[in-house]
């Protein structure tokens, strides 16, 4: 999830009346985000890198007197690409925003956690669950965040909650990049020499794969990301007090199984 995501639960967890620490490199945006929410605090940080991990953990502690109430991790990016063509450092980039930023928080918030008795929220997605052509590392780290979840619920459930959200497709920029580069590929490809135009049916499989994605969804349509802001909110709170090492679809029905698009919703597109 990108920026909009995130900001959304920032925003929820704020109004509710919670003391929120965020983080992210955009300094400039997250002085904006201080400024328009009472009760955040933003600490500029690179999470990928361990100590700036700590850093924003141990103002949470400052702040919470030594106490975490929840946590959320919440970053995520994603490349398409061909796993043949795939080097290390994509694969390491990818890992390294979703999977081992998760890990490094958890690690260095556990004893406040602890006191607190808090719940950790981690941010997954379907792709981890079904997988997705071209996203081999976005998919394989969203799986070890759902693995890793399940299995700190059974090490510190008597202490710390721990739940995964898997969102589906959601309005964010991080989705209109997947869709923007299956339009350029496709556009690439249509200009290999083939001694022929592309044909229209081609280039309107592209226009139109956004609403072949929303066909796919028993809601048709995409979600907002308020509406996962709406469940991490609870999945944080005394609501769900009995719930652990649960995994929360919220993809408007898209994973329930197979759904097969009726010609005339195409067509009338």
């Amino acid at each position: 999830m990108q920026k909009r995501a995130r900001r959304s639960c920032v925003e929820k967890l704020a109004s509710a009346g919670s003391r929120v620490v965020a983080t992210g490199r955009d300094a400039e945006a997250g002085a904006a985000l201080e400024r328009a929410n009472h009760g955040v605090t933003f600490v500029a940080g690179d999470i990928i890198r361990e100590d700036d991990c700590r850093r924003v953990v141990d103002r949470a502690l400052e702040l919470g007197n030594g106490r975490l109430a929840g946590l959320v991790n919440n970053a995520g990016m994603s490349k398409r690409i061909a796993f043949a063509t795939a080097t290390q450092d994509d694969w390491d980039e990818v890992l390294a925003v979703n999977a081992r930023s998760v890990f490094f928080f958890i690690r260095h918030a556990l004893d406040g956690l602890r006191l607190g008795r808090g719940s950790v929220v981690n941010m997954a997605s379907i792709a981890g669950k079904t997988g997705e052509e071209g996203l081999a590392a976005y998919c394989a780290s969203k799986a070890a965040v759902i693995g890793l979840t399940q299995a700190l619920a059974l090490e510190f459930g008597e202490e710390i909650r721990f739940n995964a959200v898997c969102p589906g497709q959601i309005e964010t920029r991080m989705m209109g990049n997947i869709i923007s580069d299956a339009l350029r590929k496709k556009q690439l490809e249509l200009r290999i020499p083939a001694n022929r135009f592309g044909a229209p049916e081609e280039i309107a499989d592209v226009a139109l794969r956004k609403k072949q994605l929303e066909l796919r969804i028993p809601a048709n349509r995409f979600g907002a990301p308020e509406e996962i802001a709406d469940v991490v909110a609870w999945l944080l709170s005394n609501q769900s007090s009995y719930v652990n090492g649960t995994v929360v679809t919220v993809d408007g029905g898209e994973t329930a199984g197979l759904r097969t698009p009726r010609v005339a919703q195409i067509d009338g597109a």
